[in-house]
This record gives structure tokens, sequence and C-alpha cells, in this order.
């Protein structure tokens, strides 16, 4: 089992953009949280603040919007994060809704998980441009 780090090379930066368009982005890597005293394979998303998630502690949320916390507007803000990662992850322990989780999984296993997340995007980007007043 791979227990996740701080290097970038660990990371895959997932382009959420549509239709040739750049970002947002998401930060992921998949492996065992440093702090687990029972060890788990889990996918980690990397959060801005540089945070290291469970993925489904957001996905089993059911609200599209709470994922904008663990997103990247751009690669430059990605690197810079990562220059900033001293040290062991810091993991951020968050509550998991089984049945919200169940939920969401269920939806992916209907649909086109890749479609999905580029549709949440769009509604993201959206949402940030109201918040800029365009």
């Amino acid at each position: 089992m791979h227990t996740i780090t701080n290097n970038y090379r660990d990371a895959h930066i997932l382009n959420l953009g549509s239709g040739g368009e750049r970002g947002p982005y998401l930060v992921t890597q998949t492996g065992v949280s440093p702090k687990d005293a029972i060890p788990k394979t889990r996918m980690f998303v990397l959060r801005p603040d540089g945070y290291w998630v469970d993925f489904n502690a957001y996905a089993s949320q059911g609200k599209p919007e709470v994922i904008d916390e663990v997103v990247f507007s751009t690669t430059t803000q990605i690197m810079e994060t990562f220059g900033k990662l001293f040290g062991p992850p810091r993991v951020l322990d968050l509550p998991i809704n089984e049945e919200g989780l169940k939920a969401w999984i269920e939806r992916q296993e209907h649909g086109d998980p890749l479609e999905a997340a580029r549709a949440w995007a769009r509604e993201y980007k959206a949402r940030h441009r109201k918040d800029r007043g365009r």
C-alpha cells in the first residue's frame, strides 16, 4: 500500500474544463493516510489550503457546491500550493455521510462520471462568475 505524499509527482491533476476550456482543476492521489491506524486505500483530494481530504467526504454531501472548496482555478495555484507543502502530508479527517455516499455511487453507475464532473465544473464557473460580478 502506498502512503500519500506531498510530492506533486505522486498526484494527478484533473482538468474539469469542457470543450477545450482550462480549469477548474482537481488534484487527487490514491493511497493510505499516514495517520491511519488500520491502512485503507482511499482517493484523496488536495485542498488549496494544503490539506488532503478523502474525496468521499465531499461526494457524500450531495451538494455540488461543497466541492468548490477542493478545486483550483489555475495550474499556477496548484504549483504554489505544492511549493508550500513540507514534511508529511496533512490529512483532514472529515465525516462521510454513508447514505449520501451510497446515493452518489449509484448516480455514477448510471451515468458518465467524467461528464458529471464537467457538468459540475460548468456550475462552478457560473457560481464564480456571479461572485465576481460578471
